[in-house]
């Protein structure tokens, strides 16, 4: 089936990303949605959509596959379907995440036990407001000015948190590390982790910028145990059945790593959006210590796929000849380099998508080799455009899948958005592709 056939077929899901379930509205009784919701993602699918969808393409003894794990979401479903998955994600923090949704073999008491340990001290050290402070903007220089400062490794999060805020952080951190079972120390550096955009002078509106009125305090512990006792609460509903399919999450890059057979990928890669998913967690990547200063965040973008403008690098110039040897993605790369004619200055678009095309392949022809022959994937992804320029990120996926051994079956468009600034009609779709020949 051609990909134009494809996108005429457009039938109608079960369950759509815009739906009364994807917005997190609980349409049927199925339990433990809460564990889905245990940190927040950007462009992360409900734990209700990846449900439904694993129900509809997994069959028993299946072997599931999240090769972009993010926050888990396909992993906690297939737990809860009694399906063994993998996942492996090319962001450290993201790993972890997904690997504290899936471990499901401590005692919540003891997970119960390590939080009063935490909490006692971190209140013993030092009193808490008992509620946020805030002040504008220009105000925020003069209230921080003075102030002890702990930014050392990087005079950046001096904007991104204030000075008494990353002191209540660290020191919070400082006490879960003295938490001895690595699973509860786990478990409760989520929790912390999931509140310290909250807690921080940022906010998703919906990608992540600064607040309107910055913090200058902040009671973060209350804020850390009002979140771990929920968390816990979401976790004793769990391990009261019997769920135990194992989960198995790695430090992985897309392109290359992967499980030695798997039956099923239920996935989201990165939109080319111009979105920097780095940049969406560096609070989290920074004050977890998963990188050091700013310059750890560059080092980890430029592993990523090129997914925005500004993670455009010469290292991966591969990723751009691979990426233009697709008609589709040769003809979208011209049209998008016309509207940059004469312009010798700023983010370049076109090499961009190029890129993320390039290093699309390198992923797909990954699935090839380690589906398992008519294994299937479920690739969700959304369209995109620059400068007038529209990027069917969909039926170009289709495209390259189809040069690496993948058959694509059919796409399904969940939702379609108008770009107001481009005129432009963009869809978010599921991309169904079926691997055709033996492993290789």
């Amino acid at each position: 089936m051609s990909s134009t056939e494809m996108v005429k077929r457009q039938i109608p899901l079960p369950l759509g990303l815009d739906t009364p379930a994807a917005t997190g509205e609980r349409t049927t009784n199925r339990p433990f949605d809460g564990i889905f919701g245990w940190y927040r993602y950007v462009q992360d699918f409900t734990g209700e959509f990846a449900l439904e969808w694993l129900e509809r393409l997994a069959a028993p003894g299946n072997i599931v596959w999240e090769p972009f794990s993010g926050s888990g979401t396909t992993l906690v479903a297939a737990k809860l379907l009694h399906l063994d998955s993998f996942g492996y994600d090319i962001s450290p923090f993201m790993a972890d995440v997904a690997r504290t949704k899936v471990d499901w073999s401590i005692d919540p008491r003891d997970l119960g036990q390590a939080l009063d340990q935490v909490v006692t001290e971190s209140l013993r050290q030092a009193d808490e407001p008992s509620a946020p402070s805030s002040v504008p903007w220009e105000d925020y220089d003069r209230v921080t000015t003075g102030l002890a400062t702990p930014y050392r490794r990087d005079k950046k999060l001096w904007k991104w948190i204030a000075p008494l805020v990353l002191d209540r952080v660290s020191a919070l951190l400082g006490n879960i590390n003295q938490v001895r079972d690595e699973r509860a120390r786990r478990f409760l550096r989520l929790a912390a982790a999931s509140i310290i955009v909250s807690v921080s002078n940022m906010e998703f509106r919906p990608n992540i910028c600064y607040q309107r009125r910055p913090h200058t305090d902040f009671p973060v512990v209350g804020a850390f145990m009002d979140r771990s006792r929920s968390m816990i609460e979401d976790y004793a509903a769990v391990v009261k059945k019997d769920y135990h399919a194992p989960s198995v999450v790695s430090l992985g890059d897309a392109r290359s790593d992967g499980p030695d057979s798997a039956s099923i990928i239920l996935t989201s890669p990165p939109y080319p959006n111009d979105m920097e998913y780095v940049h969406q967690t560096r609070l989290e990547l920074m004050l977890l210590d998963y990188v050091e200063n700013a310059k750890g965040l560059t080092a980890l973008k430029k592993r990523m796929i090129s997914s925005s403008v500004k993670l455009v690098y010469r290292s991966n110039e591969w990723q751009k000849i691979s990426g233009l040897e697709v008609d589709g993605v040769r003809n979208v790369y011209g049209d998008v380099a016309r509207t940059l004619e004469g312009r010798n200055w700023g983010w370049n678009a076109a090499d961009m998508t190029a890129q993320y095309f390039g290093g699309m392949r390198a992923v797909l022809a990954n699935w090839a080799r380690r589906l398992a022959p008519s294994g299937r994937a479920a690739v969700v992804i959304g369209d995109s455009a620059f400068n007038g320029v529209k990027v069917p990120t969909d039926v170009l996926l289709a495209e390259c899948a189809e040069m690496e051994g993948l058959r694509a079956e059919d796409i399904q468009v969940l939702r379609r958005r108008w770009n107001t600034k481009h005129d432009i009609e963009l869809r978010e779709s599921v991309l169904l592709l079926r691997n055709q020949g033996q492993h290789r």
